[in-house]
């Protein structure tokens, strides 16, 4: 399988677990210790795999670095439409997706949200990412801290 491929296959593995701690055990003790740390987690390795896409795809295609500097419909369509493009674009919203989970994540942990409306946000932000974080946004907007929806 050619590196593309491989780090695409590998990023899909593993962001599962991650979302399944996320979703569906929020306030258990190893989720705390897979996501509580600032620096170092999930969407720091999931960056990782995005450079580990993107570097290879943007020395395949020198035009690539140009459309990346001045981004036309066209060109990013262009960029997307190769299989390192594809494999680069899916991953980077892998990690951004991930990041707004965990930071919901950690939001409704410090604030006392109830996960049991929480989580389906959270699959949303999997899903359909920027609406996800906007339901949490808009849901939990009302709420202060340690005051549950």
């Amino acid at each position: 399988m050619n590196m593309p491929g491989l780090v695409f296959e590998w990023a899909n593995l593993l962001v599962l677990p991650c979302w399944a701690l996320l979703i569906f055990l929020p306030r258990a003790a190893v989720t705390g210790r897979v996501f509580d740390h600032p620096r170092l987690g999930p969407p720091h390795l999931f960056a990782l795999f995005y450079i580990l896409a993107v570097v290879p795809a943007v020395l395949a295609d020198p035009a690539a670095l140009a459309v990346l500097m001045q981004p036309t419909l066209a060109g990013v369509q262009g960029l997307l439409g190769s299989p390192g493009g594809a494999s680069a674009g899916w991953i980077h919203y892998l990690c951004f997706d991930l990041l707004v989970g965990v930071m919901i994540w950690r939001s409704a942990r410090r604030r006392g949200q109830r996960f049991l409306w929480v989580s389906p946000l959270l699959l949303l932000v999997l899903m359909v990412g920027p609406l996800g974080w906007l339901a949490y946004e808009a849901v939990s907007w009302g709420t202060r801290p340690g005051r549950e929806a």
